[in-house]
């Protein structure tokens, strides 16, 4: 099984990103391994995301989930309740938004918060306990695009 090692992000202000995940990630299990001028990285024991500084000539371009790239980071959570911990002590404890609703939602197969960071890459916490399960109805549903035939 291949298992997904590291994700770079370019943040537009390197000193505040790392304040916001340092406050998103250390309740998620996650450690700051370095901090240098040019990146710091964090590590969930599995993998890693490294934050590094967007180069001055690149900043005026922006971040938006809507173009093409990256759209979003999801985080296992272990539970719904610790989704609902992580909602409390984090996100309303330092007045961070949810986007969406108001606060976490879903059912017991998909229950989910979802906020952005500093330059407002969306990120989600979920409990989702079969999603990656051939059998989870995400994966099973009828496909109706064929990429070959276009």
């Amino acid at each position: 099984m291949t298992k997904l090692s590291h994700i770079d992000l370019n943040v537009s202000n390197y000193a505040a990103s790392i304040r916001f995940y340092d406050l998103i990630l250390t309740p998620l299990g996650w450690k700051r391994l370095v901090c240098q001028k040019e990146f710091t990285t964090y590590s969930d024991g599995a993998m890693k995301i490294c934050l590094c500084p967007t180069e001055e000539k690149y900043i005026a371009a922006g971040f938006h989930r809507k173009r093409t790239g990256l759209n979003h980071l999801a985080f296992y959570a272990s539970s719904k309740e610790e989704v609902d911990q992580f909602y409390s002590t984090v996100l309303v404890k330092n007045g961070i938004a949810c986007l969406y609703e108001k606060s976490p939602s879903g059912d017991d197969d998909y229950y989910a918060v979802f906020f952005e960071d500093p330059d407002r890459i969306k990120l989600e916490v979920v409990f989702a306990p079969r999603y990656c399960q051939p059998e989870d109805w995400t994966n099973t549903l009828e496909s109706n695009f064929d990429p070959y035939k276009v």
